[in-house]
């Protein structure tokens, strides 16, 4: 018999169907509400096997993760609004800050306001998650605040990190993944500064595999053009900030100094 994905409730079918990853599934609940779930098939293969029970345990993580963000909450991370056997949902966003880097090039580029917002945003609510960022793992509300989402991934500091996508990650000598902490979280930070400030990811015109090496050479490009954070990204890149509340009082810094209005970047309400 044929595969064929497996539905969380009676009430979901095909119509509701949003997106799928590597961590599982996500349904339409309504125009604020998605519910996001393990991938599960009706007569799987072996390999959608092995699929599934993956999927389930990113699930099972991630939902340990909200479940704990809800007890402790940042404006800047997706809300969970309840968790389930069968999943949890959550907060219906936008779009993600990839997609609205990518309308630059059609001429809607924002201003350096709210590119300020964004990375004062970023940099606030990564000390409370420990993992990999990029900006497909980071969403915009309709009024283009930030969510970072995405957290079956996510590890403790000094775990070895679950995934690594170039040019977000430092790969170490023997190009193993590196452990999880300050250091590759400013990194992160730093190639999500550089992305939303110029347009497009660092090393864009290389190949993948000429991307994963230049930074291990420390070879990576130049942010003089970038006058309001060039030089925090060049920092971030180099591990030079002791940690990333002290990245974020920096950039703070930069922008109440450039006349940015920091405290209004924390009123997220009626998104």
């Amino acid at each position: 018999m044929t595969a064929s994905l497996r539905y969380p409730f009676a009430s979901i079918g095909g119509g509701d169907y949003l997106d799928r990853g590597a961590g599982g599934q996500i349904f339409v609940i309504s125009k604020r509400v998605v519910f996001k779930c393990p991938t599960e098939f009706h007569n799987p293969a072996p390999s959608q096997e092995e699929e599934m029970e993956e999927s389930a345990a990113k699930i099972a993580h991630e939902k340990s993760m909200h479940e704990l963000l809800m007890k402790h909450p940042h404006p800047n991370i997706v809300r969970c609004i309840l968790c389930v056997p069968e999943g949890f949902f959550m907060e219906r966003m936008e779009r993600t800050l990839r997609t609205r880097i990518k309308q630059y090039s059609a001429g809607h580029v924002p201003s350096n306001r709210t590119k300020a917002r964004w990375i004062t945003q970023i940099a606030s609510a990564l000390s409370w998650i420990e993992g990999l960022v990029t900006c497909g793992h980071i969403l915009l509300t309709a009024n283009e605040n930030i969510r970072l989402a995405d957290f079956d991934t996510s590890v403790k500091i000094g775990k070895e990190l679950e995934a690594a996508t170039e040019p977000f990650v430092k790969l170490g000598e023997d190009f193993e993944t590196p452990m999880a902490g300050p250091i590759s979280e400013r990194f992160a930070l730093g190639s999500c500064i550089y992305t939303i400030r110029f347009g497009h990811i660092p090393l864009d015109g290389l190949d993948p595999p000429d991307r994963v090496q230049k930074p291990y050479e420390n070879e990576l490009p130049s942010t003089e053009n970038d006058v309001e954070f060039g030089d925090v990204t060049a920092r971030c890149w180099q591990g030079q900030y002791a940690s990333i509340s002290a990245a974020y009082d920096d950039i703070k810094a930069r922008c109440d100094g450039l006349g940015y209005d920091t405290e209004s970047f924390s009123d997220v309400s009626g998104v």
